[in-house]
Order: structure tokens, then sequence, then C-alpha cells
């Protein structure tokens, strides 16, 4: 693993909980080397402590403290602290405590010795979970009023919007396709909430966060006795979401073994229990979403084609930022606001330039990355007022990524975003402009300030 320092990612703070003093050392180092912040916390006691007083995005839980055992700690957190994400670690994991530990509402289970690669996707998807909420905060503050709080419902978002409403209260299976950040698991919460299940259960199956060894049984669930150390029974999904909603998130990434029993599930709703004789039927509305190219993947048979038809009864798509430009100044502002009153600092004004700075730039990560850099704006420009020199140099400034690595400038990442859309179109700069959602002036402009004004035709 790298262990170059990374530029401190202050919007994120993450508490390791390990009685081992040095696992919690080499643990803390490992993520301040990677850009976050960390607390640490060698009891329960001192676990609770540490989340009154400090905001956390995540926590990393040593299932055994010297006050507590099994899963304790983690009811309690989740209980007192339901936003905050928990990966759970022990040196004595088996498959029927991991399922425990997700079933009381653990993020995620990592035995020890700690898998350090597996470690970092790990972290930076709970982060992202994490980060999820507050947009869910700002598109969904009212069950009873699903759309009165989005943001660009009357701009950008108009023809998706039109599409949920149309389709919500019916039982017909919904696929939302989108880049990642644009909000698809906001967007299949609205459309639960706005159907004749909204009292019924939502349930999410994140496809991708799964391991592959306990698949199966998160979906369909297991017997007592099924495999070794199966100590009791256990609902899977299906099962779960009952007569509610089911989000198979990230269908994309579903493995392809696992892909047959899910399609008759789909068809009939039949399905068996890991282990199970008795056939079972589930009456759930299913909603998938993905960022993946999935007619690719069936070319590459890395997706069965009669799943993708039986998925693919109403899609709706949810464009990316960059073609939502005209909402990027009430997003910004509304993200701002949010983040100065959480940072507990005084809160930060932004002016018209600056606004315009950020309008300009392209959102590779949606609205996931507009929310992340306003948070740094609003910590780093505390009571003063956003310029867009300020904007531009921020831009600049690389951020912390997976454990270990170092993530491209996002000036980079704009830079080679224009490059690939020119050399898509032949150098052609009015189509490029228009694949990219800016103008040909800026990307004129921006062309200018790479040093590469000469760079493609002027078509």
């Amino acid at each position: 693993m790298n262990r170059k320092k990374n530029e401190h990612n202050g919007a994120v703070r993450i508490l390791v909980v390990e009685d081992n003093e040095n696992l919690r050392m080499i643990l803390s180092d490992r993520l301040a080397d990677a850009g976050y912040r960390v607390s640490q916390a060698s009891s329960l006691a001192e676990t609770l402590e540490v989340l009154d007083r400090e905001s956390c995005q995540l926590a990393l839980l040593d299932i055994f403290l010297p006050d507590q055992s099994g899963l304790e700690g983690l009811r309690k957190i989740r209980n007192r602290y339901p936003s905050v994400p928990v990966i759970v670690m022990t040196a004595h994991g088996t498959i029927d405590m991991a399922v425990e530990a997700i079933k009381e509402g653990a993020y995620e289970f990592i035995t020890k010795p700690l898998d350090f690669k597996r470690l970092a996707v790990l972290v930076e998807r709970a982060i992202e979970s994490c980060q999820l909420r507050t947009e869910v905060d700002y598109l969904r503050r009212a069950a009873d009023e699903p759309f009165t709080e989005i943001i660009g419902e009357r701009t950008g978002l108009r023809k998706a919007m039109d599409l949920v409403r149309s389709v919500a209260d019916s039982d017909m299976t919904v696929l939302l396709r989108g880049e990642t950040g644009t909000g698809k698991e906001v967007i299949a919460r609205a459309i639960h909430r706005l159907s004749s299940r909204r009292k019924r259960p939502f349930v999410v199956a994140n496809c991708a966060a799964i391991p592959l060894e306990l698949m199966e049984s998160e979906m369909f669930g297991h017997v007592k006795g099924s495999f070794t150390n199966a100590i009791s029974d256990h609902a899977g999904v299906f099962e779960t979401a009952g007569n509610g909603t089911l989000l198979l998130d990230e269908i994309g990434d579903l493995n392809h073994d696992l892909q047959a029993k899910i399609l008759r599930a789909l068809e009939d709703g039949s399905f068996k229990k890991v282990g199970g004789k008795t056939v079972q039927y589930s009456r759930a509305r299913i909603i998938a979403s993905t960022h993946q190219h999935l007619e690719k993947l069936m070319e590459e048979d890395r997706f069965r084609e009669d799943l993708y038809y039986r998925l693919n009864v109403f899609p709706i798509m949810l464009p990316p930022l960059r073609h939502r430009r005209e909402d990027i100044p009430e997003l910004a502002r509304y993200f701002l606001g949010k983040s100065s009153t959480g940072s507990r600092g005084r809160f930060a004004e932004i002016d018209d330039d600056a606004i315009a700075a950020l309008v300009d730039y392209p959102w590779p990560g949606n609205l996931r990355e507009l929310r992340n850099f306003m948070e740094r704006l609003a910590i780093t420009m505390s009571g003063r007022t956003i310029t867009a020199d300020n904007v531009e140099m921020l831009l600049q400034q690389p951020v912390a990524g997976k454990l270990g690595f170092q993530v491209r400038p996002m000036r980079e990442i704009e830079k080679q975003a224009i490059i690939a859309a020119l050399d898509k179109f032949g150098g052609n700069r009015t189509k490029a402009a228009d694949a990219l959602g800016i103008g040909r002036r800026t990307l004129q402009n921006k062309l200018k300030s790479y040093g590469m004004a000469d760079y493609g035709n002027p078509g």
C-alpha cells in the first residue's frame, strides 16, 4: 500500500474502534495517509462518547471489546446513530455471524487479519452511502410530498419526474439508469412513496456490496443447518420486502451464476432458501438500478439477455449533472448551506462569478462530487465570501480516494474528458462541446487555460 501522504480530506471523519493498540494505530495511520480524519476508541463506552461529541461518517468496529461481546456495540451504535455506517471487524468470523451482523444493520463484515485492499473499497463505498443520505435529505424531506424538495424538477429532472409519477402506482418493473452519483436510490424511494405500497417495506439489496459467498443467502435467505454455523433461519431480501418494494441496486454487478435464480424470482415470484426444500413466493414490486452499460455486458456474456428484458420493462434515465447545468446554482447554494451549518464554522457566502465557475465544470461525479466539493469549500472558506479564484484553486487540488491511492485532481479529470470528446468527434469543437454539455466558447477558454488552444479544429 502506498504510504504517501495525501491531501487532507477535512469533510470525512472515521472512527476506529479497536482494543488492540498496535492494530488501532496501524489502521488509523493508513486511514490518515489516505487523507481521512481519524478518531479512536478502545471500548464501547469510549465509542459512544466520541460519537456524542464528533460527527463521524463511518465507524470501523471490533466486534469483541472489553465492555461488549458479540453484536451489542453494533446495536447500540445503530440505535443511537442510525446515519453512521458501521464496518464490523473480527478475528472470529463465521458466515452466520456475518449474516447476523448485516441483518443488525452493519454496512459490511470483514475478518482479521485485515485485507487492506478490500477494506479500502469498503471504506469508500460506506462513505458514499453516508453521503447519499444527505442527498436523500434534500431531495426527499417529506414522505407525503415526495417531489416538493427535489431541486431541478422543473428543469433538468422534469422528464424523469414525469415518468416516475406515471409509473409509481403500478406494479411495473422499473429500471433506473444513470451515471454514479445521479441519485438512483433517491428516485427509487420516491417511486415507492408515491405507490400504494408506501406503508410497506422498502428494501435495498446492493449487488455490488454483498460478498459473493453471501449473495444467495442475502437474496433468498437460508435455513438452519444449511451450511456450517447456520445456527438459525435467515430471511433474504425477497422475503423481507414482502408486499413492499425491492430495489436491486447495481444489478449489473450481479454474479452471473445467480442471475438465473433472480430471473425465476422476478418471473413468478418463486424462490427457495439456501438448504430449503419449500418453494416460497415474493410479491414485492421490483426496481433495479445500474450505472453500467447492460447491453455491452450482454455482448460480453456477463449479463443474461432474458434477465435484461425482464428488468427493462419501464426504463428511466437520470441525467448527469453536466446536462442539468441550470440546476447547479441552486444545488451549490443548498449544499453550501448544509455544509456550513454542519461544519460548526461560520456560514460561507458565494459570489456570482464563483457560481459561474461551478456551472462551467463538468462534474463527472455528479451530485455526490458537487456535494463533497461544497463541503470542502464550506470548511476552507468559513465566514468568508467564496470567489471564482477560490473555486478554481480547490478544483486543482487532489482529493482522497481509496486507501493508499492518489486520485487525479478534478481539473485533470476535466482536461481528459475534453480531450476524449474532441478525439471522439475528430477534433470538432462544436460537437465536443455539445457532448460535454458546455458552450463552444467555454470549451475554447478551457483549452486555452490548458495551453492547448490549437487542439482540434474550429468546426
